[in-house]
């Protein structure tokens, strides 16, 4: 369909046309009264109000619930290890008569020998080496038939070696000359106290 654009009626429609087709409404315009008057329509009226627009409201989502983590196993109480039970201090000696008897003494104990007293001991060394624990006898009868006599309590060698403890092998050691003369008395005499302040040998 055409208009002619030049004839108010024309322009009229042709305005109304072109509005529908842009906004969807339109006022229409009297061309004639507008040219009549010269009042051009404002701008609102030119332009339909706009359709207020509706407000978009999010969906709401539920609330997510974290799962509660699962409480970690109780863990075993640990053992404590029992404390180790405090060794004994080391008993220590004195590198003297006094100390060579008390741990000859100590050592007999051990063993399961009988322990004569300290005095004893002490008394038998004096008489046989004056307390010297590397005496040699070579003048006796026991030097032809033993080769001598040794130690603070003067043992020939053979008695020594059989009566001597594992580990106390040097004769000339005052503690082991001690056990192997105490042990070899404790057989033959019964007793080294029996022999302990006796003058003559053993």
């Amino acid at each position: 369909m055409q208009f002619n654009a030049r004839t108010p009626a024309g322009l009229t429609a042709y305005l109304v046309i072109a509005s529908t087709a842009a906004f969807g409404s339109v006022v229409a315009i009297n061309a004639a009264d507008a040219s009549a008057t010269g009042h051009k329509p404002a701008v609102a009226e030119r332009i339909p109000a706009a359709t207020p627009a509706k407000a978009v409201i999010p969906a709401t989502r539920p609330a997510t619930r974290l799962a509660a983590k699962p409480a970690k196993p109780a863990q075993p109480a640990k053992h404590a290890q029992p404390a180790k039970p405090a060794q004994p201090a080391k008993k220590t000696y004195a590198n003297d008569l006094n100390g060579w008897v008390a741990q000859a003494r100590d050592l007999l104990a051990q063993h399961g020998d009988a322990v004569p007293s300290a005095g004893a001991i002490e008394a038998r060394a004096l008489t046989e080496s004056s307390g010297n624990p590397r005496a040699e006898n070579h003048w006796d009868g026991n030097q032809a038939l033993y080769g001598g006599t040794y130690g603070l309590i003067q043992t020939i060698r053979p008695t020594f070696e059989e009566w001597s403890l594992p580990g106390h092998k040097d004769i000339l050691n005052p503690v082991d000359s001690i056990i192997a003369g105490v042990r070899y008395a404790n057989d033959r005499y019964g007793s080294f106290d029996n022999i302990a302040y006796g003058k003559q040998g053993y």
